[in-house]
């Protein structure tokens, strides 16, 4: 399937970061419904959170932010060098809460490891119009 409406972003290992994120993700606020929209902006906060907790003084890191939508859903993918699965669950504010967030409120997501970087991958279906 293609992707439309694609968005690439680099942020960096900054606090306002994920605050960025969220604000890039305005333009699919018309394709969810609303409570599937407040999860999307959520899920990608709680990534990037993740991911500046796991490298704070890495200066030539990012985090890459990349989104696109079809007919059917919203995929969004967040990289970073940090992200490891979690071993157990997590509680709010430890490492894995994100990627377990994820895991409860996405329709569909994956993890894919890379020699430089790690990216956590998610779907959530598009409200129907």
């Amino acid at each position: 399937m293609t992707m439309t409406d694609e968005i690439t972003v680099d942020l960096p290992l900054e606090q306002e970061s994920p605050g960025r994120a969220r604000e890039h993700l305005i333009a699919y606020r018309g394709l969810l419904d609303e409570t599937s929209f407040i999860d999307l902006r959520l899920l990608v906060s709680e990534l990037v959170v993740e991911a500046l907790k796991a490298t704070p003084n890495a200066q030539d890191r990012k985090i890459e932010l990349r989104a696109g939508h079809d007919d059917h859903r919203v995929h969004v993918e967040v990289s970073s060098a940090a992200y490891r699965l979690p071993s157990r669950h997590p509680k709010p504010g430890d490492m894995g809460w994100g990627i377990c967030l994820v895991e409860r409120l996405s329709g569909r997501w994956g993890f894919r490891h890379e020699p430089d970087k790690a990216t956590v991958w998610l779907d959530l279906p598009c409200a129907a119009l």
